[in-house]
């Protein structure tokens, strides 16, 4: 059951996942993809550091190829590990993220251990690295230059930013210990994504494709959003709703959320001003002037590129059906 993508995914039952089609489908495939490929900032940043737009809307299409193979580093190692050592799986204590060091405790030699462990510990470093940046640039010129304390020097913001680095590393120290609480990193950031990119990712779209979305209305539709998610979750927390797993109450959760926002912002909006075309011009999808492909090589169009990606996504699906 843990080798198919698609096999055992017609009903709940049928998986140790305990997710059926749609589920997975809408759940993790439609709301949160979706919502972390399109508005995580980690993600978006690096398409914002392009030299054009073109290499912009490259960015993100040559990301996927590595990965569509990412699998092979969250999945992989716990089917190794089993499949070398059933009696290591005791040693995990019920926790999946220890299979890799397990591993690497048990068939490296010491100095192999040692680089092995740096390793780990570089590539989740690079990852914090992009997550405090991320949370400083957002905070200090989309939060606090903006709305809060404007019109200050460049200086004030500088220190503004570095006070929000040290915050943001305190803050990710004290959620370590509560991933603690989870038997696996992936169940912790789903339920992350579930509760913010989901409400996030359903006014992204109606910002994008429906012009007289309002910026009131999209705001309380993602406290709306936000707060659901939040009931949701501890609904399931205290035994009042019930689901097979714990990724399978946040597929479900982020379905619950995106749809509660986008009512809630559709509704709110039809008793709000909107704004001016003129303004819109950039954001909105119909206003915005097509960006123009036909000169670049065949290569390096983003309709061809997305049509690659798509075939060997849809290739990997048929190879592990």
């Amino acid at each position: 059951s843990y080798a198919h993508t698609w096999a055992n995914i017609w009903r709940g039952s049928d998986n140790p996942l305990g997710v059926n089609w749609f589920g997975l489908v809408f759940g993790l495939g439609f709301v949160l993809s979706f919502g972390y490929w399109c508005t995580d900032f980690l993600v978006v940043q690096r398409a914002l550091a392009a030299k054009d737009m073109s290499a912009a809307q490259r960015t993100p299409l040559i990301a996927t190829v590595p990965k569509m193979f990412f699998p092979l580093l969250v999945i992989l190692p716990g089917l190794v590990a089993i499949a070398l050592d059933p009696h290591l799986t005791q040693l995990l204590d019920g926790r999946y993220d220890n299979a890799l060091p397990a591993l690497l405790g048990k068939f490296y030699p010491s100095g192999l251990l040692g680089i092995g462990l740096t390793a780990l510990l570089a590539s989740f470093m690079s990852g914090m690295a992009g997550n405090v940046t991320a949370f400083n640039t957002v905070w200090t010129y989309d939060i606090y230059q903006t709305h809060i304390n404007p019109g200050k020097a460049d200086h004030h913001y500088l220190t503004m930013g570095r006070i929000a680095t040290v915050v943001a590393v305190l803050g990710g120290i004290a959620t370590a210990f509560i991933v603690l609480r989870f038997n696996n990193l992936m169940d912790y950031l789903q339920l992350l994504f579930s509760f913010f990119n989901a409400p996030f990712f359903a006014i992204f779209l109606l910002g994008m494709f429906w012009k007289r979305t309002s910026p009131n209305a999209a705001f309380t539709g993602l406290l709306t959003g936000i707060a659901s998610a939040i009931t949701h979750y501890l609904l399931y927390a205290g035994g009042i709703i019930h689901y097979p797993s714990p990724m399978a109450n946040n597929f479900y959760q982020a379905i619950w959320a995106f749809s509660i926002c986008f009512v809630v912002t559709v509704v709110v909006t039809t008793f709000t001003e909107p704004r001016k075309e003129e303004e819109l011009v950039g954001l909105v999808y119909a206003l915005t002037p097509r960006q123009k492909t036909g000169h670049l090589p065949w290569y390096e169009r983003p309709g061809i590129m997305a049509s690659g990606v798509l075939l060997l996504c849809a290739v990997l699906n048929i190879i592990f059906w």
